[in-house]
């Protein structure tokens, strides 16, 4: 009798953490979409949310700043076909990206010139979704 009041309590225990898991991991995009520029530079953009947030993950990756590989939550504004990546900076909203058929400029806070940088489906093919949501992120 006791075995099956701690099989019982231990299977709910399970199911309970699986519900709350599955409840807390936020809806997001199936897959990575990135963009490189000519000096190296790399960004990795995912959907985070329903799209009616318009949030985005984004990363850039090797670039020379202290953002650099740095997860980073951004709001999404859609201008036409042009999707501009803002986050807070000083508290006053900074676009850091823009993003227009394949092709788009980074701008990183601080820096005097911004980058340009093209979609690229090899890039994009080597994304991982997931790694997104298992990394910290700011």
């Amino acid at each position: 009798m006791m075995k099956k009041l701690v099989a019982g309590l231990l299977f709910a225990l399970v199911s309970a953490t699986a519900v709350m898991a599955e409840e807390a991991r936020p809806e997001v995009a199936e897959s990575v979409k990135a963009w490189a520029g000519n000096e190296g530079v790399q960004v990795w953009t995912r959907r985070y949310g329903k799209r009616a947030d318009n949030k985005a993950l984004v990363q850039i990756t090797h670039a020379d700043h202290d953002r650099d590989n740095k997860i980073q939550l951004m709001d999404v504004e859609t201008k036409g076909e042009r999707r501009d990546y803002s986050v807070q900076v000083d508290g006053k909203k900074f676009v850091v990206l823009n993003l227009n058929n394949g092709y788009g400029e980074l701008t990183l806070p601080g820096e005097a010139s911004s980058q340009q940088i093209a979609y690229s489906q090899g890039l994009s093919a080597e994304g991982n979704a997931q790694y997104f949501l298992t990394r910290e992120f700011r």
